[in-house]
């Protein structure tokens, strides 16, 4: 049985950006994906008091190939009172010490429209400007080995 562990990214593209990245690039090494749609319970803090709350779910999973049965998840979900922060998750089998599946993500996040770690002072504002998102996600996409941002 292999290990699986979900990892995290907030994230400043939306989950169909991601989702049309990650399906490029499993189509340019041709293997096979199924479709996911769900949903996932998220916390959502009104005031003081969380508050649970479904967030729809858009997903792939590769069916074949050397990375068979990785999984990605992208969702927004609204952490305080207004404006959306945008997740994915990696389901990875053998867990994040799988450095080929770490290298697809590196991929996946260099195939985005734009720089996934950096937002708009626009959506900055309307999130919440001085919440640990944005500092966090940066380190993260750090810890993958992706400080800089280059388009291909």
């Amino acid at each position: 049985m292999l290990k699986r562990k979900e990892f995290k990214l907030e994230v400043s593209t939306s989950p169909i950006e991601n989702i049309k990245a990650f399906r490029r690039i499993t189509s340019s090494n041709e293997w096979d994906t199924t479709r996911h749609e769900g949903s996932r319970l998220v916390d959502r803090f009104a005031i003081i008091m969380p508050m649970a709350q479904s967030a729809r779910t858009l997903g792939l999973e590769v069916m074949n190939g050397p990375l068979q049965g990785l999984e990605m998840h992208s969702w927004a979900e609204t952490k305080g009172s207004a404006g959306a922060i945008n997740m994915v998750a990696w389901t990875i089998p053998g867990g994040e010490g799988n450095e080929e599946a770490r290298e697809l993500i590196r991929e996946w996040a260099k195939s985005l429209p734009r720089c996934p770690w950096k937002w708009t002072f626009g959506e900055r504002s309307r999130i919440g400007y001085l919440l640990p998102v944005f500092r966090r996600s940066r380190k993260t996409f750090a810890k993958l080995g992706l400080t800089k941002w280059d388009k291909q």
